[in-house]
């Protein structure tokens, strides 16, 4: 795959650069060799994105790129603000108590927080706002209309991650689009079913009514026997994964039906201190990579060494024969030039496609292949996407269904 970075473009009046703008998009779809379907996702989010930027450059001047690869594309907003202490106030406050209809909803919120350039440092993601809208929306009648505005939100619809950053000097905002084959419908459109959201623990995930709500959650989403079988295994084999890491943390699961695909989606977070990180480290070198596992053992692994690093993931192989396997590598797909410290993004589609490729001249590859077919996750699995980024856990499980 090839990486590109467009020039940066600085955009004061948006309306006088939406041509430069698209230029700078054309480049980018031709020169990463983009897919018509992908290339359309792109550029609707973008205008989403410049729309957004419209109401909030203001006096200020903002630069604008996109840079990435045929995988996953960044948009790039970063911007020096010099609104005073009054006229941030007067945002928030609008945004905040919805008395400007326009600033209400999921923009409203963005806009607070690209123009919130105080004192402190901030920073603001999609994933955990989204985490805290499906924690409070039980209990929360405006949680609850912050969960409907969020799920109308085309931008947010479409993103797949969304980080605004702020200091004393800087507000910068990345866009980020992920276009795996497996993600082409659940990463574009709303799903058809959701179901209710199981909330976890590590220190109470044995506890067996965390298993036995697959039943109540499979029972609303209009499947096949047949499917209902395959998604209560993979179900499972994630809470099975889940209970085998090591460090703490709490997550989400929850599954999605669209007209061709169901997905197991988990999202969650570490609660990871220096001293955390450090045990966490050791445990990961005294248990070895080379030891045998199974296909979500690897998954596991990757989840644990990417809380600590990318390099921990770049390192994770495994003994088959006579040699090694490097699953980490093989499985990742955002681990090129500037967009190491992006987080680490792996999948199994990747894995599988590296193992493909290397099988016919290469005896370990050719054993690790031979125990991916044998693995239910890999066999029922479309694809299978993980995402750790700092102290934070996204993993998508996507299967096709009758």
């Amino acid at each position: 795959m090839r990486y590109v970075e467009t020039s940066h473009m600085k955009i004061a009046y948006v309306e006088s650069k939406l041509d430069g703008a698209n230029k700078l998009l054309d480049e980018f779809i031709f020169d990463v060799r983009l897919r018509e379907r992908d290339a359309l996702r792109l550029r609707l989010l973008a205008e989403e994105v410049l729309r957004l930027a419209k109401s909030i450059i203001g006096r200020g001047i903002m630069d604008f790129w996109i840079e990435g690869t045929s995988r996953v594309a960044k948009i790039y907003l970063t911007s020096e603000n010099h609104m005073d202490k009054q006229s941030q106030e007067e945002l928030i406050s609008v945004s905040s108590t919805g008395e400007n209809k326009s600033e209400q909803g999921f923009f409203g919120v963005l806009k607070s927080m690209f123009m919130m350039q105080g004192l402190e440092e901030n920073t603001w993601n999609l994933r955990d706002y989204q985490e805290e809208i499906l924690r409070k929306r039980a209990e929360d009648k405006y949680s609850q209309e912050a969960w409907d505005d969020l799920e109308r939100s085309l931008v947010a619809n479409l993103a797949d991650d969304i980080e605004v950053s702020i200091d004393k000097k800087k507000v910068e905002m990345i866009v980020t689009k992920d276009f795996s084959e497996a993600l082409s419908t659940i990463g574009s459109k709303k799903p058809e079913i959701t179901t209710q959201f199981t909330f976890i623990d590590s220190d109470k995930i044995g506890n067996d009514d965390v298993y036995s709500r697959v039943d109540e959650m499979l029972a609303d989403m209009e499947l096949t026997r047949k499917d209902q079988i395959h998604l209560k295994l993979l179900f499972e084999e994630t809470l099975g994964m889940l209970k085998a890491l090591t460090t703490d943390y709490h997550a989400a699961i929850w599954f999605e039906k669209y007209k061709h695909e169901c997905c197991i989606r988990v999202t969650g977070k570490t609660e990871m201190n220096q001293e955390k990180k450090e045990g966490l480290l050791d445990v990961a070198s005294r248990k070895g990579n080379t030891l045998a596992k199974g296909f979500m053992g690897k998954i596991g692994d990757i989840i644990e060494n990417g809380f600590l690093n990318y390099n921990n993931v770049m390192k994770l192989q495994q003994q088959y024969g006579g040699g090694v396997v490097n699953y980490g590598t093989m499985g990742m797909y955002n681990g090129i030039e500037g967009m190491a410290d992006s987080g680490i993004m792996w999948s199994l589609y990747e894995y599988r496609d590296s193992l493909k490729g290397e099988m016919e001249t290469n005896e370990d590859a050719r054993l690790a292949w031979d125990e991916l077919e044998k693995s239910i996750v890999a066999k029922l699995a479309k694809d299978v996407i993980v995402g750790v980024k700092g102290d934070r856990l996204d993993m998508t499980i996507v299967c096709d269904i009758k």
